[in-house]
């Protein structure tokens, strides 16, 4: 997929006159949107030159080598580098070929028309429009609209490494039609290091949230998400501030503290109604919290002020716990939450892969529904991998749960197979996603005579003490980009009232494969 071409090309060497040794490797790939080679659709070519020095057989594995999961670390800092220190460095002279194309570089990047393709194409992808120091966006939130704002209107601007190299700024400012409500926030991030990676971030935000919304949702004021809403998304206002503190204690074991305070205000959707009928206007939590992240032999890539990781063939385990601190910040609930998760890619050729997650926790302590596991809905017909498909917002709480997300790509081993269909290189998915939770008397306040929750359930949100289950089918790399997903609801197909739910629906989705 993509790859029209591809050449290897690798060279020994003699190690200590007994062994043979990689001396080079050469990977030479052409990338194009189209297989013909007549094709006038842009195709670029892709090189790679690995070259092996100083070899040592049987030597002893330095402590600082054996520390590190990865096995190449690759930091964006050694791109300021000038040409002197690479001549200086470089192990083997450029060929001419290679110098020529060194220069070509060099005379591309002055041409005013590439700038502009490479402007367009990051803004693009990062959704920020970058002016030098700074850098406006993102773009998709300019305009948005939902039901409880109206049009949303956003303006948001953050600082580049080219104003400083381990401080960013990031701000926006927010106005509703609806609510006719000034909403904003700020972020600041410090880096101390990034290798091994050190950074903490501040930031404040007055704005809507989702609730209950997977770590894969749209963000609040996307326009993707309003165009493809379904009409029921529910958003609440919050203050919200937060500090949080990363520490990479090996580049496989991260630590992440925090501390945090919400006010979470109630709006006409979800409302904040206490047992005896009394509305509140907000409720007050703060707390401190801290987090693991274990993902070894994971490819690492290290930019200023973000670190992207891709996971390896091992899984990826995460620990996360959190306290309450009643009273702190006009706090009014103690509690203790812990969760954990897995994340595991499981290959089987040649019958493609599986994507698996699971995630379990508890609650400990009475707290209001906001902060209870919240299940994730998805309110958009965007298909996302983290969320249940068919579930509403605001549909099923716990205080104790477990749930799964399982997902199998064929690669095209059943489609790839039939005539004529087989040209167009679609590839088949499976799903299968489901979570089981409970909920204690004194959290469930959905109105049952053992419920004794301070605060009332919103409308329609429930336990899930009866297994939440779907399932789904879809085709991938329509066009090499685009995918389509059909999801079933297997239980609770009726509400309490008996009325039907939302048990069918169609998801799109981006999806980019090789």
């Amino acid at each position: 997929n993509w790859v029209r071409d591809m050449v290897i090309d690798v060279e020994n060497q003699l190690v200590s006159d007994s062994t043979w040794f990689y001396k080079t490797e050469k990977l030479y790939v052409d990338f194009s949107v189209t297989m013909r080679d007549s094709s006038k659709l842009i195709s670029f070519i892709g090189n790679r030159t690995l070259n092996y020095s100083d070899v040592e057989i049987n030597a002893e594995i330095p402590e600082e080598v054996l520390s590190h999961s990865t096995n190449v670390i690759f930091d964006e800092n050694v791109l300021n580098n000038s040409d002197e220190f690479w001549e200086k460095e470089r192990p083997f002279k450029l060929s001419e070929k290679e110098q020529n194309i060194y220069r070509m570089v060099d005379s591309i990047k002055r041409v005013p028309l590439y700038n502009t393709v490479v402007d367009v194409v990051n803004t693009f992808m990062y959704g920020y429009y970058d002016f030098g120091k700074i850098e406006l966006g993102p773009y998709y939130k300019l305009f948005s609209f939902n039901d409880l704002e109206g049009v949303r209107f956003q303006i948001g601007a953050r600082t580049t490494r080219e104003w400083n190299g381990k401080l960013r700024l990031t701000g926006h400012v927010a106005y509703g039609t609806k609510d006719k409500d000034i909403k904003g926030g700020g972020i600041v991030e410090y880096v101390f290091d990034r290798q091994p990676q050190r950074k903490i971030t501040l930031q404040y935000k007055h704005d809507v949230a989702q609730l209950g919304a997977g770590e894969n949702a749209f963000t609040e004021g996307n326009i993707l998400g309003s165009i493809l809403s379904k009409g029921s998304d529910r958003l609440s206002l919050v203050d919200q501030a937060r500090i949080v503190y990363e520490h990479e204690i090996r580049d496989w074991i991260i630590s992440k503290m925090q501390f945090e305070s919400n006010k979470i205000h109630g709006s006409r959707y979800v409302p904040l109604i206490e047992s005896d009928g009394r509305e509140l206007g907000s409720i007050n939590t703060a707390s401190v919290g801290l987090g693991f992240r274990l993902g070894w032999n994971e490819v690492v890539n290290r930019g200023y002020f973000q670190t992207t990781r891709f996971m390896g063939k091992y899984p990826v385990l995460t620990f996360n716990v959190k306290l309450g601190l009643k009273e702190l910040f006009k706090s009014d609930y103690r509690y203790f939450r812990g969760e954990a998760g897995l994340k595991y890619a499981l290959h089987l050729p040649p019958f493609g892969v599986s994507d698996i997650s699971v995630n379990a926790g508890k609650i400990w302590g009475d707290v209001p529904y906001p902060l209870l596991k919240l299940h994730e809905g998805n309110a958009t017909y965007f298909n996302n991998p983290g969320s249940f498909a068919c579930m509403d917002y605001y549909e099923f709480a716990s205080d104790a749960w477990v749930g799964w997300f399982y997902e199998h790509d064929f690669k095209g081993f059943f489609l790839g197979k039939i005539p004529l269909l087989k040209k167009l290189k679609w590839r088949e998915i499976l799903s299968f996603r489901g979570v089981y939770g409970t909920l204690r008397d004194g959290n469930n306040g959905s109105g049952d005579k053992n419920a004794r929750a301070e605060i009332l359930f919103p409308e329609g949100l429930g336990d899930v003490s009866k297994p939440y289950i779907e399932a789904g089918v879809g085709i991938t790399n329509i066009f090499k980009v685009f995918r389509i997903d059909s999801y079933w609801r297997l239980s609770h197909r009726y509400d309490d009232m008996g009325k039907k739910n939302t048990n069918w629906v169609i998801n799109f989705g981006i999806d980019l494969q090789f």
